[in-house]
């Protein structure tokens, strides 16, 4: 059997797809992933039609966060349109809307897709397609009779096959041909995130917090609380593969809550990676519950950046609104242990929250602006998830747009006062950040105009000589791996100054969006 997994996102940088793929071709089946970042255009282009023809796959599948769900539909049309192959959607967007995304395709998989997916395309193999497919985790739509199933994440993560940082068998649609990545590494660095020098792994899944911004909040009441961990063994396993790739100068741990691993794990982690990795790499934590002898050991073993989310300096917002019961203090006292450690640290707020005040939005800038030097920060705009607690009230105070998350990439920000101070507290003197910290009543001319010179000017010198300055630091003023991680990131590096994290594709996603409600109204409609 063969299987077509299809991503829609705007980088190279997949990790839900490998693990799919890497399974269902360890089960003995062909199996493809296409790139075609946000395909949007009215017709098929002959390249990926070409593909699909000659590969002939007997399931599609197409992965999408959100903000991928108009290309998806439309991709998902376009092929139906050509060819008679069942398509299954996944991912979190998926997860967090099964029902309206099972109106537009033949399956949908509502859960974890690895062993999902293989079940589906095993039960294609050897059953009608006439017959309704009775899987876990997979929606049917039989001739316009939705067949539902629950999601069932309980597995053992260590169960998968290693997944590799550039499989052979991972194709991207680029002007109107299709290439192979294995055979132009330098098109993949091109399109992976910080120039595909850095392996994106997971060594946990789940996240105990209910914070009611976030879509983990929703997803927790599919796959529960419980923080399923692979072993030691399992995670140096893939990163012994990894370390074989020579552009690869670090890895970049994306759990939710890396400190969730206990001691014992930790040090043998430690040991096991000092040993056999000695890589730079870095992890998220959790100010409320970070641990100076775990930081300790994974800094000895490489940790060279930390990324934390704080949010909001504003108490009230955290705990009243947000449902984020860590009072700054407790960040504050984490970003003490960041500091003395050495790490690079990288905080995490987010921006646009229109139940905010003045008053909170200068707290938090008063917050911020005590946190120890220095420090970088990112910032995203609050973006309204389905099934969130935090959307729910949104949409029933009338304050929210149900489908603003389909559209809007969240690192795109509002171009507002507070949000350039914020933006600039870890980079402008402290007298100077109170001096503009103040009600837009009592702004005069001079504070808009220091506003507007200083987020323009800082951004292009101030912000670039911390930022790698924090990073040679949490690399130990490494030579080697600073000179790698600058000329390997120069990209992501200018994508910051001019886009504020986001790529020019990312910049042109929206104005896409609006020429092809132009051109295919009916793509929007419900």
């Amino acid at each position: 059997m063969k299987l077509l997994l299809l991503s829609l996102q705007s980088n190279a940088s997949l990790v839900g797809i490998k693990y799919i793929a890497t399974n269902v071709q360890a089960h003995g089946h062909d199996v493809r992933i296409l790139l075609a970042p946000g395909y949007l255009e009215e017709i098929l282009a002959s390249g990926i039609e070409g593909f699909i023809k000659e590969f002939q796959p007997d399931l599609i599948g197409i992965s999408l966060m959100s903000i991928e769900f108009y290309p998806a539909k439309n991709i998902t049309r376009l092929i139906k349109d050509k060819f008679d192959i069942p398509v299954v959607w996944g991912g979190l967007h998926v997860i967090l809307k099964p029902d309206e995304c099972i109106q537009y395709v033949d399956y949908v998989c509502s859960g974890e897709g690895e062993n999902a997916v293989l079940a589906l395309l095993e039960y294609l193999g050897n059953s009608h397609r006439d017959s309704i497919a009775d899987i876990p985790n997979i929606w049917v739509n039989h001739k316009g009779v939705i067949s539902e199933k629950p999601a069932q994440p309980e597995f053992d993560l260590d169960t998968l096959p290693i997944i590799e940082y550039l499989p052979d068998n991972f194709y991207v649609y680029k002007d109107n041909r299709i290439m192979n990545f294995a055979d132009n590494p330098k098109l993949f660095r091109s399109l992976a995130l910080y120039g595909g020098t850095c392996h994106m792994m997971v060594t946990t899944r789940g996240c105990p917090f209910y914070c009611g911004y976030c879509a983990n909040a929703y997803t927790m009441k599919v796959f529960g609380k419980k923080i399923r961990k692979r072993s030691v063994a399992n995670c140096i396993e893939e990163l012994k593969l990894v370390r074989k790739d020579p552009y690869v100068i670090y890895i970049n741990f994306e759990d939710d809550w890396f400190f969730s691993h206990d001691k014992e794990w930790m040090r043998e982690f430690s040991a096991e990676y000092k040993k056999y990795i000695n890589l730079p790499f870095m992890v998220r934590v959790f100010p409320g519950v970070l641990d100076r002898e775990k930081l300790d050991l994974l800094r000895d073993a490489g940790l060279s950046l930390v990324i934390m989310g704080v949010q909001s300096g504003s108490d009230r917002v955290n705990f009243e609104i947000y449902n984020r019961k860590v009072k700054f203090a407790s960040v504050e006292k984490a970003a003490e242990v960041i500091s003395e450690s050495g790490v690079a640290p990288y905080y995490e707020m987010i921006t646009d929250n229109p139940y905010e005040t003045e008053e909170d939005q200068m707290e938090c800038i008063s917050a911020m602006s005590r946190l120890k030097r220095p420090y970088t920060i990112s910032l995203a705009h609050l973006t309204f998830f389905p099934g969130t607690t935090l959307t729910e009230k949104a949409i029933k105070d009338g304050i929210a747009d149900p489908e603003a998350y389909l559209s809007r990439y969240m690192v795109k920000i509002d171009d507002t006062y507070f949000n350039k101070l914020l933006y600039l507290t870890p980079y402008i003197p402290r007298a100077l950040i109170n001096y503009l910290n103040r009600k837009q009543i009592d702004r005069t001319g001079i504070h808009n105009f220091l506003i507007a010179f200083l987020s323009f000017t800082v951004k292009r010198t101030i912000e670039p000589v911390v930022f790698f300055y924090v990073i040679a630091r949490g690399l130990k003023f490494n030579i080697k791996w600073t000179v790698r991680t600058v000329t390997g990131n120069w990209k992501s590096a200018v994508a910051k100054v001019l886009f504020n994290f986001l790529g020019k594709g990312d910049m042109e996603f929206d104005q896409q969006l609006e020429v092809a409600r132009k051109k295919m109204p009916e793509l929007f409609e419900k």
